[in-house]
């Protein structure tokens, strides 16, 4: 084999890598786009692009989920879609109470969450909370919430090595994540 034909496999290879990492995130745009859809599609586009969910779980208000594996969470309102909920689930500790999502199948394809192109789950959380410098919002020891395009985000930290709850001046990771769309519409 010649070194321009190993180069050129070399090459092919590490595009075929990138593109099969980067179809592992799923994407969301705050005020925009979700996994590729529009914010205002239907729960049945939303069915299409995911498939089934792994459960349709009743929530406060009449909402209701559709759950992804363990790690993933539509809410609608009807048919509007109102907040996109991601979780890192591994190594929850039951004080965050999401334990339960252990006994929850993981889904393939749906562990990569990332918003903005910039947040993503598993970031720590000095490298996270700089993302959201000039928004309107507050933070505490566990959490941070923004305004961003009119919408809230929540953002949830724990401990990088079980992520439950951090000790004081334990490093924290992003653990979780909720954009909110749709909350200007009447309920």
């Amino acid at each position: 084999m010649t070194i321009m034909k190993a180069l050129r496999r070399t090459v092919f290879l590490c595009l075929l890598l990138g593109c099969l990492s980067a179809r592992a995130e799923l994407q969301v745009y705050s005020g925009s786009n979700v996994f590729g859809l529009a914010s205002t599609a239907s729960p049945a586009d939303f069915v299409m692009t995911l498939g089934q969910p792994s459960a349709e779980l009743p929530l406060h208000g009449g909402r209701r989920g559709m759950l992804y594996g363990n790690s993933l969470m539509l809410v609608f309102a009807g048919d509007s879609l109102r907040e996109v909920r991601c979780w890192l689930v591994p190594r929850f500790g039951g004080d965050l109470y999401l334990g339960w999502l252990q006994e929850v199948p993981a889904r393939a394809g749906l562990e990569g969450f990332v918003l903005d192109d910039r947040l993503r789950l598993g970031m720590p959380r000095e490298e996270a909370e700089p993302l959201l410098q000039g928004l309107e919002g507050s933070a505490d020891q566990n959490s941070a919430v923004a305004i961003k395009h009119g919408q809230p985000i929540w953002l949830g930290f724990g401990s990088a090595d079980s992520h439950a709850q951090a000790e004081d001046g334990a490093p924290q990771v992003l653990v979780s994540l909720t954009v909110h769309f749709n909350a200007g519409r009447a309920r």
